[in-house]
């Protein structure tokens, strides 16, 4: 009888000694979401697999081994209280960001209704969709250059049954729609020579465009900054998302030298600055 738990006990005896990091966590999820099961009926339930559970789970542990991330496998990632898909092609949203949602709604908090909120270089729209769901009573939109990416932030607004939200595919350089009364925006921000020290996973796999400018990793930052004026509204606020890369220093220096306007920094679990707000 071939159970579950003993078919994932081999798969990851496979993967010890390659690349692929947190191999029992991995490999959980994977079967979790091919099973639709907790966590708890994973561990103490005893699941048979057939002929064809086997097939499917081969397949996805194949491209476990190659060191995809199982976001991409699964099609699917969870961010501050949702699941979202993210298909390859689509930005995986990192831990760190769901901080950029914490300081939205704490503005958010204190306003009115109606304002008008825009979130560049949205991806899977994870951002705005866990913004929105906490307040439905604005107006919402995301842009992204990327086709697949606006296509998947429609999915997964329809999937959380979400209004007042509009995704379109425009490159935010060329945007020229009324002001926002809150611009949020977690943008490429790896130097084109930062690329090559990835991690094979991130660097196969996730969309280069999401992860670099191909110069220096400040453009995004350098335009948003300078244009502040023109794409906020009087009494609204920027919040950036910022690495704690080779760049940072770089993008704190434009801040510092070009921004006319107030600053502030957040800073994330582990002390450094995360998020920037302009106002």
């Amino acid at each position: 009888m071939n159970l579950l738990r003993d078919y994932i006990k081999s798969q990851i005896l496979k993967l010890e000694g390659t690349e692929v990091k947190e191999i029992k966590a991995k490999s959980n999820i994977l079967a979790q979401h091919y099973f639709k099961i907790s966590k708890t009926e994973l561990h103490f339930k005893d699941i048979t697999l057939s002929e064809k559970d086997i097939i499917n789970l081969d397949s996805m542990f194949v491209q476990l081994y190659q060191n995809k991330p199982v976001q991409y496998i699964t099609g699917e990632t969870y961010f501050y209280n949702d699941k979202f898909l993210t298909p390859p092609g689509v930005f995986i949203p990192r831990p760190e960001t769901e901080l950029l949602v914490d300081c939205a709604l704490e503005f958010l908090s204190k306003s009115k209704d109606g304002l008008k909120i825009i979130d560049f270089c949205t991806g899977s729209g994870c951002i705005l969709l866990s913004i929105a769901k906490k307040f439905p009573n604005h107006e919402y939109i995301g842009i992204d250059k990327s086709e697949i990416a606006i296509k998947t932030a429609k999915k997964n607004r329809d999937l959380l049954c979400l209004k007042n939200i509009q995704f379109f595919n425009r490159d935010i350089f060329r945007f020229n729609q009324s002001k926002a009364d809150l611009l949020m925006c977690n943008p490429p921000y790896l130097a084109k020579n930062e690329i090559e020290n990835l991690e094979q996973s991130v660097k196969d796999y996730d969309p280069l465009s999401a992860l670099t400018d191909f110069k220096n990793g400040t453009s995004f930052y350098e335009y948003l900054i300078l244009n502040f004026n023109k794409l906020v509204k009087k009494n609204g606020i920027m919040l950036l998302e910022i690495p704690f890369s080779a760049v940072t220093n770089d993008i704190i220096f434009i801040n510092k030298n070009f921004n006319s306007n107030k600053s502030l920094f957040y800073k994330d679990l582990e002390g450094k600055n995360r998020v920037i707000k302009i106002y």
